[in-house]
């Protein structure tokens, strides 16, 4: 078996509920509350016992499970003035919590092993509005953002349970070139990271949502003043 790279220290699910809107006190429907469980299992489209509010953006095939770093966390604790802690409920929406890897030594089309499952790394996550409402911090999107501290998708080549303390083995890494750090850098500048923008555009493992985006970027006169492209709402400021 090859080395370990990581290791799984919490697996989260939740159920879709009503949350309250920073600032407006709206309700909305989502799924980003999710809690710790000794072991869930994964197919397809995400951990049987995880739910998604809104199936447009978030969950499917390509999204089906959501990684973030220990080292994400206390960046952004840092960066935000929180003390947030990843034991307990997912302030950003995470179903695993996981220790030694990160945006920046994970890559697009990584093959990794956890407990019983296979998955494969497909892109950054895209950040929305509802993390900002969900942990109560106004400029919570924007910094996640712009400090490319996102976490990643994958999409599940093997079904499988995947359980708190699993080691995690990278299998295969075809594109080391193309890290989420990269990746992120590239969604926010992409014509001063001209040569990683090509690769992750004919990447076959980058998901479409996230090609989209960087395609579309990469055809801008100047990117960096466009707004962003992450779901987000008509009255939301940034």
């Amino acid at each position: 078996m090859n080395t370990a790279i990581g290791e799984v220290l919490f697996v989260k699910t939740g159920k879709v509920g009503a949350n309250k809107k920073l600032g407006s006190g709206r309700e909305f429907l989502s799924g980003i509350k999710k809690y710790p469980q000794n072991s869930a299992y994964i197919e397809k489209n995400g951990f049987k016992e995880d739910e998604q509010g809104d199936l447009l953006h978030h969950g499917g095939e390509t999204k089906a499970v959501l990684l973030f770093s220990t080292d994400t966390y206390d960046k952004l604790n840092k960066l935000s003035s929180n003390d947030f802690s990843f034991d307990s409920m997912a302030y950003y929406g995470e179903n695993l919590v996981v220790e030694g890897i990160n945006e920046a030594n994970i890559c697009i089309g990584d093959i990794l092993k956890i407990g019983e499952a296979t998955i494969e790394v497909s892109q950054p996550r895209q950040p929305c509005w509802k993390l900002s409402a969900n942990t109560k911090t106004k400029n919570m999107t924007s910094i996640i953002y712009n400090n490319g501290l996102t976490g990643w998708y994958a999409r599940v080549k093997e079904n499988g349970t995947i359980s708190k303390n699993d080691k995690i083995f990278l299998l295969k890494r075809p594109y080391p070139e193309l890290s989420i750090e990269a990746l992120n850098k590239a969604i926010v500048d992409p014509l001063s990271y001209g040569e990683i923008t090509k690769k992750a555009i004919t990447c076959y493992a980058l998901g479409k949502q996230f090609k989209d985006s960087l395609q579309g970027r990469a055809k801008l006169k100047n990117p960096k003043n466009e707004p962003f492209l992450y779901h987000k709402e008509p009255d939301e400021q940034m």
